[in-house]
């Protein structure tokens, strides 16, 4: 029997996975314009030794008022009863049965290297070979020899690090995983050690393979190497207690390996976070000369980086609102507060045609939960700038 390289087994798993999918791994008993009501799925696409790791046929059906036979051929590079323990060739289903799994465990072969082929082929009732043009009807199971399995990759979206949320919220939980010669099977997340949720994956469940026109009636081996999976997963903690929590995703993949996300910190509080605000420049009690721009700068912060605007304010008047802060702080300026762990970032505003005078200023932070914090006010001092000419005579 032919083989081929290892290099090669990961790729064609993927586009049998692809086509082997409920959306295009359809056959078809009876009448073409039917729904359809027999189904093969390799929903274990990717045997291997050594370690006697199972490959697995699912045949699904819709109407289980009856019960009935299914026969299918078994073909493809590897033979039944030689290379994977001998599977017969017809099941039963029993009636309200709807599906039934075709196991391939392949026989140890400690000379064999890259790949063989296990095709199941649905036949119709009489054995003849059933499927209208550009459905399916079979779906392919491969045995990789010497197979070496890698670790998914796992990380978070949401929460990022250090956020807060007010109590009890509905949290989203998300993350990205992917498998560099497999594919994940699930991601699960946690709270410390409490299961919050398991999301499970279809394999490459959407790629640039599904647009591609099948070869014949039968099956579609598109001649593509896919682009490698970087799927996204997602739940929703509901009602989430007060807390400190630490949460991490574990991603598994198709051979059973799982890889720790690192972990985000999160604060779930009874009462919202506030802002913290500070005036730092100009120093209180400097002194400038009248119709001189002023530039006011405030250091404005909050636990989950939550500051919306900063409003300057002088004699209880305001002067502007602003949003703008640079993507660095400035460490000399704004250290945080005693004991807290807040981010102070500067927000700036430029203050024209000053008053004479001396000038109590204060800057406002408000956050995006529309809490307002004043900071402590500082003095401004503007003088008159007039040039006094003296004559002597």
């Amino acid at each position: 029997m032919k083989m081929h390289s290892l290099r090669s087994i990961i790729s064609w798993v993927a586009l049998a996975v692809a086509v082997t999918l409920p959306s295009n791994a359809r056959a078809q008993w009876g009448d073409p314009d039917f729904y359809q009501r027999i189904t093969v799925r390799a929903t274990q696409p990717l045997a291997s030794e050594p370690g006697n790791h199972a490959g697995i046929f699912t045949i699904i059906r819709i109407d289980t008022n009856s019960a009935t036979n299914v026969s299918y051929t078994l073909t493809g590079t590897a033979t039944n009863g030689v290379d994977y323990a001998t599977v017969a060739t017809t099941v039963a289903l029993a009636a309200g049965q709807s599906e039934t799994n075709i196991v391939i465990t392949p026989v140890g072969e400690a000379s064999a290297t890259g790949y063989k082929t296990v095709e199941l082929g649905l036949t119709a009732p009489g054995g003849r070979f059933y499927g209208r043009e550009g459905g399916f009807n079979s779906a392919v199971v491969y045995i990789a020899y010497k197979y070496t399995n890698v670790a998914p990759t796992v990380s978070f979206i949401r929460p990022t690090n250090n956020t807060s949320f007010l109590s009890r919220p509905d949290i989203v939980l998300s993350g990205r995983a992917s498998d560099s010669n497999g594919w994940v099977t699930s991601v699960e997340f946690f709270a410390g050690s409490t299961s919050l949720a398991t999301v499970t994956n279809e394999p490459f469940a959407d790629g640039p393979w599904w647009r591609l026109p099948a070869r014949n009636a039968r099956r579609a081996l598109p001649p593509i190497i896919p682009v490698p999976q970087n799927n996204p997963y997602a739940a929703i903690w509901t009602n989430v207690p007060p807390g400190v929590y630490a949460l991490t995703a574990v991603a598994t993949d198709n051979a059973g390996l799982q890889t720790t996300s690192a972990p985000v910190n999160i604060t779930v509080t009874a009462t919202l976070p506030t802002p913290v605000v500070r005036l730092v420049t100009p120093a209180s009690g400097s002194s400038f000369p009248s119709n001189t721009p002023i530039n006011l700068t405030a250091a404005a912060g909050e636990t989950g980086d939550g500051i919306a605007t900063v409003e300057f304010l002088a004699g209880g008047v305001s002067l502007g609102v602003v949003t703008n802060n640079p993507v660095s702080p400035c460490p000399d300026l704004l250290a945080p507060p005693r004991g807290t762990n807040v981010t102070l970032r500067p927000y700036f505003f430029q203050w024209t045609n000053a008053p004479v005078g001396s000038n109590s200023v204060m800057a406002r932070a408000t956050d995006n939960n529309g809490t307002a914090v004043l900071s402590a006010p500082i003095t401004v001092n503007v003088k008159t700038n007039v040039y006094h000419h003296r004559w002597w005579w």
